[in-house]
């Protein structure tokens, strides 16, 4: 997830850059292309954003479909074991046509079959906010209008260094930027953007049972989790906890500005973490892990969709 999630997140605060996929032309199934490697409540808004006259055909077309943008906790990424080092977009929570993982895709073509091959993923790994105007812009060529636009962002944005009380503001300015050209070209739309994947406390407790894992997270930097010699660094795991709910706060605020945007009210924090759904890389989701996080999701989306 960094991309995970705490998964991608962590690996965030260690400046691990993470792999992802493409989307590409229409079919059953999201195309993807290799590229180089709490509460579940769901928030509504509450401003309207002025929407250009250029989209009023747009106004009038019935959403369907699925799409999703942002970093490699989209992507499946080393799910498969055969690939360890390349997505595997079958597997995606989002877009997955895996039936072990049933994707959110997937649980919406139950209810409503005439979303077959409606769908796109264009996250990419190690994607930033920066990117999610052009990731849009990409998949909605392949889905003009989606029901649904899932969108993970904010781990690689994360700093660690000191700097993100600075950064946050541009954060949030690059997502409204985001959220706006969405919105502009398909204004019937949702919006879900998901918060990050657990918590770091809980991330830590497992992977300090394997001493390959535990290693990727000792040093001496303020998101360290464990210090050069091994032991944990509660300091350290409460000073990323809090960043992370920074970001996670300000992208809430800037969502809230869009009458089209929910986010996840906490839901996927809520993941419980093992090292049976954490890939060789110890960062991403195994089958299993994805399957888990639309599970979780599920429910917030048929909520946001009105379906069951």
């Amino acid at each position: 997830m960094t991309p995970r999630l705490v998964l991608t997140l962590l690996s965030v605060a260690l400046s691990i850059t993470l792999a992802a996929c493409v989307g590409a032309a229409p079919t059953a199934a999201p195309i993807t292309a290799p590229t180089s490697p709490p509460s579940p409540a769901t928030s509504t808004a509450t401003e309207a954003v002025p929407v250009s006259t250029a989209t009023s055909a747009a106004a009038n077309v019935k959403p369907l479909g699925v799409v999703a943008i942002g970093h490699s906790a989209l992507t499946g990424y080393g799910s498969d074991p055969d690939r360890p080092d390349e997505d595997a977009s079958e597997n995606s929570w989002a877009t997955g046509t895996n039936p072990e993982v049933k994707s959110i895709y997937q649980h919406l073509l139950e209810v409503q079959p005439e979303i077959e091959g409606h769908v796109a993923n264009l996250a990419e790994g190690g994607a930033v906010a920066r990117q999610l105007a052009s990731q849009a812009k990409q998949a909605l060529a392949v889905v003009p209008a989606p029901q649904l636009v899932i969108i993970a962002t904010m781990d690689n944005d994360i700093r660690c260094d000191g700097s993100d009380d600075s950064n946050i503001p541009v954060f949030g300015r690059t997502l409204s930027d985001a959220l706006n050209s969405i919105v502009e070209a398909t204004p019937n739309s949702r919006i879900l953007i998901v918060s990050q994947v657990g918590r770091p406390a809980e991330y830590a407790a497992v992977v300090a049972r394997n001493s390959d894992a535990k290693a990727m997270y000792q040093g001496n930097g303020i998101c360290d989790m464990f210090n050069p010699d091994g032991t944990i660094n509660q300091e350290h795991i409460d000073t990323l906890t809090s960043i992370v709910q920074l970001y996670e706060a300000e992208q809430a605020r800037v969502c809230a500005t869009f009458p089209q945007c929910s986010t996840d009210g906490g839901a996927l924090a809520t993941y419980q973490d093992s090292l049976g759904n954490l890939t060789s890389d110890w960062t991403h989701l195994t089958v299993p892990g994805q399957a888990k996080l639309a599970e979780i999701i599920w429910p917030v989306v048929a909520n946001l969709l009105s379906v069951h």
